[in-house]
């Protein structure tokens, strides 16, 4: 029979943004903005040119840099929740690979499964649960049999999947995912995000990922957000947010968004556009 995960969940909301600005000092990344509920079950894009704010913004969801305006999960706004219980509820994925440490790769999977419980179960069972859930996490990514590996072992793109590993295993109602693709070849960059679309569905999670890949998240996303200027220049599905007129103020392009003969949306750059 198989374990149920040791972390129950709760039944996600959506997660939403009200008027929300960062800034580094007197520079301001991330001014007045504003993004729809995103629903459970639904993964969204944030993509936008070089210094737009996507890691910035992804980072203040998170709690990790001071944010005026509201982040709301549901009716709670999350700048009121206590640290732990706002990590409990959401997860983040960083840029930065995880630290080259001699522990297992299913070692550093249960170890952030446990760090994440609300309260650390004494049942006998409880670590077989946490193996159980931890190796969901490497199958579902395609790398079960790295994990007795030690991290310190891995390559920089194999690093990049253990630390989604971490992320996903633990199953929150927020996952938040700073380029997860950035390290991969093409064959694990399709699978991720595949793996992680699924996983959003299955559970009812909020997804939200930086992507610099615009293709990518054209395929896989629900709905994409195209920040510019520390604002949302276009949102909605991969059709309605990403179009020529975008492409052109975003990113100073001429390029044409069309669709293959499998029906999959497609960006095809034709020239860079001079900007005076």
């Amino acid at each position: 029979m198989t374990q149920q995960p040791v972390q129950q969940q709760t039944r996600t909301q959506a997660l939403a943004l009200s008027d929300v600005s960062i800034a580094y000092g007197r520079r301001t990344v991330i001014d007045a903005l504003n993004l729809p509920p995103l629903a459970p079950g639904t993964l969204t894009a944030l993509i936008g040119p070089n210094a737009a704010g996507k890691s910035t913004l992804l980072r203040g969801i998170a709690g990790l840099c001071p944010v005026r305006g509201r982040v709301l999960l549901g009716a709670q706004d999350l700048a009121q929740l206590a640290p732990a219980e706002r990590s409990r509820r959401m997860t983040y994925m960083p840029q930065t690979l995880p630290p080259a440490i001699g522990l297992s790769v299913v070692e550093t999977v249960i170890s952030a499964l446990r760090a994440s419980s609300p309260v650390a179960s004494a049942m006998a069972d409880s670590r077989a649960a946490y193996v159980d859930q931890a190796f969901d996490a490497l199958e579902r990514l395609g790398i079960g049999a790295l994990a007795m590996r030690s991290l310190a072992e891995l390559s920089g793109g194999q690093r990049q999947l253990a630390s989604l590993a971490q992320a996903i295993a633990r199953r929150p109602q927020v996952l938040l995912l700073d380029e997860p693709t950035s390290a991969l070849d093409l064959r694990y960059q399709v699978r991720v995000l595949s793996s992680v679309h699924q996983l959003v569905r299955e559970h009812g999670l909020v997804g939200v990922v930086v992507l610099h890949d615009i293709g990518l998240a054209a395929r896989f996303a629900d709905s994409v957000a195209v920040l510019h200027e520390g604002r949302v220049a276009a949102f909605g599905t991969p059709e309605e947010a990403i179009t020529a007129g975008m492409l052109a103020r975003a990113w100073q392009v001429s390029a044409r968004v069309e669709r293959c003969s499998r029906g999959l949306l497609q960006v095809i750059v034709d020239d860079t556009l001079d900007v005076h």
